[in-house]
């Protein structure tokens, strides 16, 4: 059976999806009443504020715990409820990035956001919005690869980039607050495109009573209800969306062996060099990551350490060109 499954690998293409850059979506939930949100919120913003040009999205969520005479949470209970329950929060500050649990540890959250950094996608979010008479948004999304098995939902909404407000606990800063949801606060089910193919959602915009129409915007995310997890977001600020340019036919890259146990050799042919390699797991986490200060043909990646499974590993060898393939570790 061994030598049967090892067969049928070695005729697996080593052709690997093309990918788009992943953004990171922060959800940031805190309260205007709570102090301990006061002393803890601006060292995560300087956090994020480091990371925020490497493609960082947030929301700031205002859940009814632990004060529910938070103004930020009356102005609109059911949308800000609806995260609070969907994620069961009960205290502020909690942040969760691409739906994982992260810390309201500055020094803990830095380095979640560090790890999910140069993550990719097969799917993107292109959101464009339009203010010619009535506001409009439109969000196409663009599938290139295969997406994971998942019970996904669109979510798109519509952030307040600042609001002016003095809050009971001292705090002055209030950024990309939730202001409303155009679909359903639940998601909505759509069917996701072909590998290659793309759709495009058009929605109308209804800013409510006491937003400032200059500074709102709208921010779409599709994610896995059952898993939490965030395939992708996107907003009008971001860059223009392209796969990634995937050498792996040209760089002749290979890997073995191929299931690998402890030690995983990853070769390219002399017109590349790696400069750093990205393992995910099945769920698109990043489990390894390595960086060459000299880059080379030949990397050798222990990994022993990680469960049995189906992973995916990416290579930057240059600029945006990028080699990737599947493994299998026993």
């Amino acid at each position: 059976m061994r030598k049967l499954y090892l067969f049928s690998l070695l005729l697996l293409p080593l052709i690997a999806d093309a990918q788009y850059a992943k953004y990171e979506l922060v959800e940031w939930f805190t309260n205007t009443y709570c102090p301990i949100c006061a002393s803890r919120n601006p060292s995560l913003r300087t956090v994020y504020n480091e990371y925020e040009g490497q493609k960082l999205h947030r929301i700031t969520i205002h859940p009814s715990v632990p004060y529910p005479q938070c103004p930020l949470y009356n102005f609109n209970k059911e949308d800000n409820g609806a995260r609070q329950a969907y994620y069961g929060v009960s205290g502020t500050p909690t942040l969760f990035i691409n739906g994982v649990r992260s810390s309201s540890s500055a020094s803990v959250f830095e380095s979640d956001v560090q790890s999910q950094l140069d993550q990719s996608s097969p799917v993107a979010l292109v959101v464009t919005e339009v203010n010619a008479g009535s506001r409009q948004a439109h969000v196409t999304i663009k599938v290139d690869g295969a997406v994971p098995d998942g019970d996904y939902r669109l979510f798109v909404a519509i952030l307040e980039e600042s609001v002016d407000l003095v809050a009971n606990n001292g705090e002055t800063e209030h950024l990309d607050v939730l202001r409303k949801f155009i679909t359903s606060n639940e998601g909505d089910a759509f069917d996701m495109p072909a590998a290659g193919a793309e759709v495009t959602k058009s929605y109308s915009v209804d800013l409510p009573s006491g937003v400032d129409p200059t500074k709102a915007y709208v921010i779409a995310f599709i994610q896995d209800i059952s898993s939490k997890l965030i395939l992708n977001s996107g907003t009008k600020f971001d860059e223009v969306i392209t796969g990634l340019h995937d050498v792996s036919v040209e760089s002749e890259m290979q890997l073995f062996p191929n299931p690998a146990r402890d030690v995983l050799n990853l070769s390219v042919n002399s017109e590349f060099k790696v400069h750093k390699v990205t393992i995910f797991n099945h769920l698109g986490q990043n489990v390894l990551s390595r960086s060459l200060l000299v880059p080379e043909n030949n990397v050798a990646l222990n990994v022993e350490n990680l469960p049995s499974g189906t992973y995916s590993l990416i290579a930057d060898l240059a600029g945006d060109k990028k080699a990737s393939v599947q493994f299998v570790r026993e």
